[in-house]
């Protein structure tokens, strides 16, 4: 349901939220090799996050990306919908272009409920909540 680029940032950013901060800032290579992501491939979405103010970063030799107070209570939807472009959670599970409740698709009021449950909970978790235990919440981009 995710795309990879979307799951790699939520990998970063629980890498970062648990090893990062502003005193303390983690090198794109650093975070590359702990979470087991390409490092161009992770360069380019945190630039990306940056530019968003989603994610903070120095450049210089004590450089690096850190998240502040304010961007650890900003939602994880919020990161997944800022690298995807929209939010695929309001999607037709069917990839039909005009589906909703005025012109359902064939399966659109079967799954209506949990996908709204699904966005709603992912919505609800917090990057700080990233920095927990995530046995819960395992990610594999893979």
């Amino acid at each position: 349901m995710l795309s990879h680029t979307a799951k790699y940032a939520i990998k970063a950013l629980h890498y970062i939220s648990k090893h990062g901060n502003a005193e303390q800032k983690l090198t794109a290579v650093q975070i590359a090799e702990s979470a087991n992501i390409p490092k161009a491939f992770l360069s380019k979405f945190l630039k990306q996050l940056a530019q968003l103010d989603m994610i903070s970063s120095t450049k210089g030799p004590n450089g690096g990306f850190f998240l502040t107070e304010n961007q650890l209570k900003q939602s994880v939807m919020d990161v997944i919908v800022a690298i995807e472009g929209k939010d695929r959670f309001q999607q037709c599970v069917l990839n039909f272009d005009f589906c909703n409740a005025e012109n359902p698709c064939p399966i659109h009021d079967f799954v209506i409920q949990e996908k709204d449950a699904l966005r709603n909970a992912i919505k609800n978790v917090k990057l700080l909540d990233l920095s927990d235990n995530l046995n819960y919440f395992a990610i594999k981009a893979n």
